[in-house]
């Protein structure tokens, strides 16, 4: 993957019951991970996930791309920096990484694909396009 220019980060830290009997981070609670950056990134944005789901408005999931480069242990603080694009009318792309601190060993990179639905349809309502491009996150690609 190349390496954007990340625009948003979170700090975070491995809880004992994350790990496995290999006694490392399991390799699906690292889509957590990722996830919380995601819901983070909207927060920063003055947008509730929560909130746009009551409103009809809910942003999927719809292709995850994740290279798991180097294990993390319980204890471990590490940071989740994401990238977010515009592509097409409905899609957003966030490019991810988790990076062990305070070393920044990279320990995984991801790509997000996610699409928004409103009432259960693709669309992207105007305000969102807005919050986006205050973000400078642009239109479609």
């Amino acid at each position: 993957m190349d390496q954007p220019r990340f625009s948003h980060e979170i700090a975070m830290e491995v809880r004992d019951y994350e790990c496995d009997l290999q006694g490392v981070v399991n390799n699906a609670v690292y889509l957590h991970y990722l996830e919380h950056a995601r819901h983070q990134w909207l927060v920063s944005l003055r947008l509730d996930f929560s909130a746009l789901h009551d409103q009809g408005i809910d942003l999927v999931v719809t292709r995850i791309e994740v290279d798991y480069r180097f294990p993390l242990r319980s204890g471990d603080r590490f940071a989740v920096r994401s990238f977010v694009e515009r592509q097409g009318r409905l899609r957003t792309i966030f490019h991810q990484e988790i990076a062990r601190m305070p070393d920044g060993k990279l320990v995984a990179q991801a790509l997000v694909t996610a699409a928004c639905l409103q009432a259960g349809r693709p669309a992207f309502p105007a305000f969102l396009v807005e919050a986006f491009e205050r973000a400078g996150v642009g239109g479609p690609s």
